[in-house]
């Protein structure tokens, strides 16, 4: 399977607004994998932006039972190749409820994190 580069100029609003959500968190940073960028809490991935079917999603890491209220919304689908792994993906389509969004990221995050960067998290 071949993966493209994302063409950041297209989606620069969008991909600005998640770096603000993102970047802030402690020891987060953003990585390039198979052409999108990826969000680590430290070594480990909690957010990845990604466009398929023209469609630019977030991807993120839920709880088994969030999980399941989640993709009973229509906006929600499974992540390819970690959906398993308790991974969804949120179909970005305007208005973007950034709020919703950050909730989200912010509960991979917790999924993700060590304690050490969970207690800065909560300092």
């Amino acid at each position: 399977m071949v993966h493209e580069r994302l063409d950041e100029t297209r989606w620069r609003g969008l991909l600005e607004e998640l770096r603000g959500i993102c970047l802030e968190l402690p020891e987060a940073s953003e990585t390039l994998n198979f052409g999108n960028p990826w969000f680590r809490a430290g070594r480990r991935p909690f957010a990845i932006f990604s466009v398929r079917d023209a469609v630019p999603g977030i991807s993120f890491r839920a709880d088994p039972f969030a999980r399941e209220l989640l993709l009973d919304d229509e906006r929600y689908v499974p992540t390819p190749y970690l959906h398993q792994h308790g991974w969804v993906t949120l179909r970005l389509e305007e208005p973007v409820d950034w709020d919703e969004v950050e909730e989200h990221l912010l509960d991979s995050y917790r999924l993700q994190a060590l304690k050490r960067m969970l207690r800065a998290l909560d300092d």
